[in-house]
């Protein structure tokens, strides 16, 4: 996480032409998602959560409530999101995004991508809805933080907006 924060505040700073265009590409390709957590959280932001990596990465390794606790919950957050939009991704490359949930985890079975998801389809679309889009990734990743997805985007990017509730989402996960 410390090298995709590195990564973002070079892009910050970097002159806008071809090799601004590559490196956005390869950063969004590394980290999916990491386009748009620079882009709401900013570069502020971004710099204290490189920080945290930093430190993470020379700590001993800690659970992830130990991070909450201490403030960084984006920074373990992202790092569970970003393999789990890899897999979204991957996923639509291959197959056209046919078979909607089922499909996706018949897709990481027998990866090692599979014990990021629920092996039941139907869990998955209680959590996430009948569809296999980005937004799944984002209320299964929720739902395994116990957070609701506005605490959860709050979380990601820093501040609340227009992507917290949106009519037909699945209701929270007792």
């Amino acid at each position: 996480m410390a090298a995709k924060y590195a990564a973002l505040a070079a892009l910050e700073a970097m002159p806008s032409g071809p090799a601004q265009d590559a490196a956005l590409r390869a950063a969004a390709e590394r980290w999916p998602g990491c386009l748009r957590e620079s882009q709401l959280a900013g570069p502020a932001r971004c710099q204290i959560r490189h920080e945290q990596a930093s430190a993470g990465q020379d700590a001993a390794e800690r659970p992830r409530a130990r991070w909450r606790e201490a403030g960084a919950a984006p920074v373990v957050l992202w790092a569970d999101l970003h393999p789990l939009l890899s897999d979204l991704l991957a996923w639509r490359r291959a197959t056209a995004g046919k078979g909607g949930p089922a499909g996706l985890l018949a897709f990481v079975k027998g990866t090692p991508a599979a014990d990021r998801w629920p092996a039941d389809p139907a869990l998955l679309i209680r959590v996430g809805g009948p569809q296999a889009r980005v937004r799944m990734a984002y209320a299964w990743l929720a739902a395994q933080a116990n957070l609701g997805l506005s605490a959860l985007n709050l979380e990601l990017f820093g501040r609340e907006g227009p992507w917290d509730a949106r009519a037909g989402d699945p209701p929270p996960v007792p």
